[in-house]
């Protein structure tokens, strides 16, 4: 005997989105039981999954928008590389379930159990998981663009991936078509807000300076060169405001260089028992070591007190070039000293 149209289920996903990836024609399966929709969309909440065994869920047919709300799906492999696009997972119990390649966009598993699940390869974008347990689940490789994870719970055990998928060659598109650094970048942001709220600061400062590199890399791909060279400025000279080894080294270097220029743009003077003595080199290849060695130890001196801002008096540079070199370094000294201390500041609040 054939079947009539009250016999399908006839479940349409609508989720308000203009997007072809997205389907929205009527679900074809038999209604379960004396319910208007199958098994899958019945609004049913608590399903076990000897209930939704009978629905040959190993078929791997898309289930768009089935409502699993409070399941009890723990350990199923069911839904491997299949299709979940706007299911209801609300509540449910995914605890070592197994979602490889799975297509959850626009899902929701707010309160979700999913300790020790798998998501590996996962589309998760648009998906709500706020205030679910994932504690030693795998997310590596997971789309996550415009996901939700506010009050996610995590461990050092969960595997968020150390690289997003949208920082990688050949990244997928996404959810609203983004520029995929720009992506990588707010998975990153969101990621360092994760590992700061659940404790784990080693993290949260590898995302955060993974978010600064990705808009480094955007914005030459973009041609917005003034903002890219405030990037790398900001990478070389302090790790975008981690690292204050990279604020003294990058001292360290202007010191240097500043002591080796003041030689050859005509020198330093210091008064001597009254005599003004000048060290310069005008010609390092007739100059005696011993000179140039006195020249340089007088020359880092002085480069170290300018840098420094100590202005001591006793030695002053000699010519225009000299002293436009000398007042330079000591308004970088001031401006790293100030990178020094906000740097050092945010380690001990991060």
């Amino acid at each position: 005997m054939g079947t009539t149209a009250s016999d399908r289920c006839g479940y349409r996903l609508e989720v308000g989105l203009d997007n072809d990836d997205i389907p929205t024609r009527p679900c074809d399966r038999p209604v379960w039981e004396d319910h208007d929709r199958c098994v899958w969309h019945a609004p049913v909440e608590g399903k076990t999954k000897e209930q939704l065994e009978d629905a040959d869920p190993e078929s791997r047919d898309a289930i768009h928008g089935a409502y699993l709300r409070e399941a009890s799906l723990a350990n199923v492999d069911w839904f491997v590389g299949s299709s979940l696009i706007g299911a209801n997972l609300k509540g449910a119990d995914l605890k070592g379930a197994d979602f490889t390649e799975t297509d959850l966009t626009l899902a929701t598993l707010t309160d979700a159990s999913a300790l020790g699940a798998d998501f590996t390869d996962a589309n998760l974008e648009g998906a709500i998981l706020t205030n679910a347990d994932v504690r030693r689940a795998t997310l590596e490789g997971a789309r996550l663009h415009e996901t939700i994870l506010t009050d996610m719970h995590i461990g050092g055990g969960t595997e968020m991936g150390g690289t997003s998928v949208y920082d990688r060659e050949n990244a997928p598109p996404n959810l609203v078509d983004e520029q995929p650094l720009d992506a990588a970048a707010w998975v990153y942001r969101q990621f360092q807000t994760l590992y700061e709220e659940n404790g784990l600061p080693e993290l949260a400062r590898r995302s955060y300076y993974q978010e600064r590199d990705a808009r480094r890399r955007l914005a030459w791909g973009q041609s917005r060169y003034t903002e890219a060279i405030k990037w790398e400025l900001s990478r070389w000279t302090m790790q975008y405001g981690s690292s204050p080894y990279r604020v003294l080294l990058t001292s360290l270097v202007v010191v240097v260089v500043a002591a080796l220029l003041y030689p050859l743009t005509g020198g330093i003077q210091e008064i001597q028992a009254g005599q003004p003595v000048t060290y310069s080199i005008e010609n390092p290849d007739e100059a005696p070591w011993w000179w140039i060695g006195q020249v340089l130890f007088k020359s880092l001196y002085f480069s170290v007190v300018t840098f420094a801002t100590l202005g001591l008096g006793d030695i002053q540079p000699i010519g225009s070039f000299a002293r436009f070199l000398a007042g330079l370094e000591s308004i970088l000294g001031s401006l790293l000293a100030a990178l020094l201390v906000f740097v050092l500041a945010r380690i001990v609040t991060w």
